[in-house]
């Protein structure tokens, strides 16, 4: 009976607790604190930043989401927390990133990675949309073309640049 009973609060439990585990992760904010993992990483709020009411990209340093000076170097590192944050490639003036081999890993149990890219054909002129996906809890890899205009990428993800 004792058995039941425990084995009955242990389940009820682990149902109330699984949705906050399940939570999204909280998008980063100026001067909030950066979980190890992201240092040096690269991310774009979801909201704008009250001081210049633009999107400013924030960079994980010293152990606190820091706004970057613009117009900022291409970073090797970005942080994306599930909404799209949306990057220009190469293919158009002050690019966030730059072309070559590159890894998306998930940061959470059960997450995925995704990344959509547009190239630029001619003047004027982009490619369709290419999207990758990767598994659960699966790191992701792909290139990143020298013509890049638009790099998309989602999910609960640390990406990096290989090499």
């Amino acid at each position: 009976m004792i058995r039941t009973a425990v084995a009955m609060a242990a389940v009820a439990l682990a149902t109330a607790v699984a949705p906050l585990c399940a939570a999204d992760p909280v998008a980063p904010q100026e001067d909030q604190p950066c979980p190890p993992t992201a240092d040096e990483a690269t991310t774009m709020p979801t909201t704008p930043a009250p001081r210049s009411g633009a999107n400013t990209p924030l960079q994980c340093h010293e152990g606190r989401w820091q706004p970057v000076a613009l117009p900022a170097e291409p970073s090797d590192r970005w942080w994306s927390t599930g909404p799209v944050i949306a990057l220009h490639g190469q293919g158009m003036r002050n690019p966030n990133l730059m072309s070559g081999r590159w890894s998306g890993t998930p940061l959470g149990p059960g997450n995925r990675c995704h990344v959509e890219q547009r190239a630029v054909i001619s003047a004027g002129v982009v490619s369709a949309p290419a999207a990758t996906d990767g598994g659960p809890d699966q790191t992701l890899h792909f290139d990143v073309a020298p013509t890049a205009s638009s790099v998309e990428f989602s999910g609960y993800c640390l990406w990096t640049r290989l090499g």
